[in-house]
């Protein structure tokens, strides 16, 4: 019996070391003798297979929807021609150093620079603009011109950047944050979503936005991260024909870019412009101040804050709202005449002019924005009658364009950050002294510049109020629309101002530019009008100043609505808001070949 176990044993060692041999004689065989052979189906040798371990990648477009203006132009998510180098073991054997020299010289980088850069590189690389990292923009030329020199490693490559590098007044574009994993959700598509909108635009159209997968460039590599030489570079993509998604926005991306140097010049620090076309009520430039960097959001900065979206306190601007009250009601008429001898008399108010402005019309009082006038008006209304003007005018309410049940959406709300605004925090009836300084907007009334701007729209269309439109169109990536986002009203449920009383407001605003505030404006390009307004604040207990200035142009044929928001300036400073009212209209005069 145990020699028969032992027999067992000694033939099994001897088969098991028969099959260790022959594999050891198979395994000398491939390494000796066919490593330089090719394997069928493959570019490589079986040496150069050994070696390979993974790809190494770099993503050139997220994937993400884009973001155009009302032209095409893009507004986020532009395509750029950059640079790609892969890690490369002696890069020189694929490249003389005259080539590198020259590639040098098309990045705008010295030789030492390059090789800096380049040598010892572990993971792809997009070369970088000067002092920063994202990917520096090549001209077609520059691309085509890397391309021709044939460098081992290194390819011009389409990139698709979200942001330009400069800061802006876009605010309403929002910015990108990274996903927490106990925050991450997956999306329609089931991919991960590593960054997701946080405000504006890219947080409100965010399911909308999200793409099937990423675009990126790839090579293969040995077991020490170097691409194999003569493997090339290769870029891989979804594929799918209708994502991303394109969004067309109603704005005109070269204006918005001159009123963001317009606003840089003129020194503002704080505030808000807001371009409407007068026909439509579209938006067709929206700047806030301070401007913003979406790739370097500061939390505490608050830069990131539109504010042309955010209520603040209007000053005189407000008197439109008191003259429709007054006008509808029959209080007063165009022709009544009254007395300001500087001070009101009453709750320590006074006049602008402190000498005061003497025997003047209603029209008068309103070109030379006199508080006698308006602060009389307001003691004839109720605070009910105030409000509800200003409800009809589109003020004290979210006035921007929104849809329900739109685009797969409960509800389509672009501008979701809009502050609706206060005309009283509490509706006191009796109390004369609240609906005067509500009068002249002051006290609790705050209005957004949004609002302001669209007022004006109102006024020009007979008291019928817009929604503002910042959205036009969605379109598939194949160009094909998947919806049109056409403009609609937003009435008030307390009902509208005549269009009698909107026509003779509108002539009166252009006795603002004729005769009182803003005469400054005559000199414009186009004859304009409008309402100048100047606002006491406080500001961390430090009396400061709101200026506005609001209107239309060319009186004539009207064509667009501006406001103007200047916020928190010395009291006595010069009125700046009206200044940068008057160099935007040229601005547009310019663009409009008129």
């Amino acid at each position: 019996m145990h020699k028969l176990i032992h027999k067992r044993i000694f033939w099994g060692l001897v088969i098991m070391s028969a099959f260790i041999g022959i594999l050891i004689i198979r395994l000398a065989w491939v390494q000796l003798l066919l490593k330089d052979r090719e394997v069928p189906g493959a570019e490589y040798t079986l040496a150069q297979m050994a070696e390979i371990q993974s790809e190494r990648e770099t993503i050139l477009d997220s994937g993400r929807g884009r973001l155009y203006d009302r032209s095409g132009k893009p507004l986020a998510g532009e395509t750029i021609w950059t640079a790609a180098f892969f890690p490369q073991k002696e890069r020189e054997r694929g490249a003389s150093g005259k080539d590198l020299q020259r590639l040098a010289t098309v990045l705008d980088v010295t030789y030492g620079e390059l090789q800096s850069r380049i040598t010892g590189l572990k993971e792809p690389l997009l070369w970088p603009v000067s002092g920063g990292k994202t990917p520096k923009a090549l001209s077609p030329a520059q691309a085509e011109e890397v391309e021709k020199l044939g460098i081992d490693g290194v390819r011009a490559l389409p990139f698709t950047r979200r942001y330009g590098n400069a800061v802006s007044g876009r605010q309403w574009l929002g910015y990108l944050s990274e996903v927490s994993a106990a925050a991450a959700k997956e999306s329609p598509t089931g991919l991960r979503v590593p960054l997701a909108g946080t405000d504006g635009l890219e947080k409100t159209l965010e399911p909308l936005l999200q793409g099937v997968g990423h675009t990126e460039a790839y090579a293969q590599v040995d077991a020490h991260g170097n691409k194999l030489p003569g493997s090339g570079i290769k870029v891989r993509a979804p594929g799918n024909p209708y994502y991303p998604l394109s969004v067309y926005t109603t704005i005109d991306k070269g204006l918005q870019e001159g009123i963001e140097r317009l606003t840089a010049q003129s020194g503002v620090k704080e505030g808000a412009v807001v371009v409407l076309d007068s026909q439509t009520g579209d938006i067709e430039a929206m700047v806030s101040l301070p401007f913003y960097d979406p790739a370097k959001i500061s939390p505490e900065g608050g830069e990131w804050n539109n504010r042309a979206l955010q209520a603040a306190v209007p000053g005189s601007i407000f008197k439109i709202v008191t003259a429709a009250a007054a006008l509808e009601a029959g209080v007063t008429s165009p022709e009544e005449r009254f007395y300001c001898s500087g001070q009101f008399g009453k709750y320590g108010l006074s006049c602008p002019h402190s000498k005061g402005h003497g025997s003047l019309t209603l029209a008068q009082g309103f070109a030379v924005s006199c508080n006698t006038v308006f602060a009389t008006l307001a003691e004839r209304l109720s605070g009910a009658q105030l409000q509800a003007a200003a409800l009809a005018l589109g003020l004290g309410r979210d006035i921007g364009w929104q849809a329900e049940n739109t685009l797969g959406l409960p509800l389509l709300r672009p501008l979701a950050g809009e502050q609706p605004g206060t005309i009283f925090s509490t509706l006191l009836p009796d109390d004369s002294g609240a609906r005067v300084q509500t009068a002249i907007g002051q006290r609790d009334v705050t209005v957004t510049p949004l609002q302001a701007a669209n007022l004006v729209v109102t006024l020009l269309h007979g008291g019928e109020v817009r929604a503002p439109r910042i959205l036009q169109r969605v379109a598939f990536k194949n160009g094909q629309t998947l919806q049109n986002l056409p403009g609609h009203l937003a009435p008030a449920s307390a009902g509208a101002v005549s269009a009698d009383t909107s026509k003779l407001l509108l002539s009166w605003m252009r006795l603002v530019v004729t005769e009182g505030t803003g005469k400054r404006l005559q000199t414009s390009e186009w004859p304009l009008a409008g309402k100048s307004g100047t606002a006491q604040t406080l500001v961390k207990g430090v009396p400061r100043n709101n200026q506005w200035f609001i209107g239309y142009g060319p009186v004539d044929h009207p064509r667009y609505a501006v406001s103007v928001a200047v916020e928190n300036v010395a009291p006595g400073s010069a009125h700046a808001a009206t200044k940068l009212f008057g160099q935007i209209f040229d601005l547009l005069s310019e663009s409009s070949g008129a």
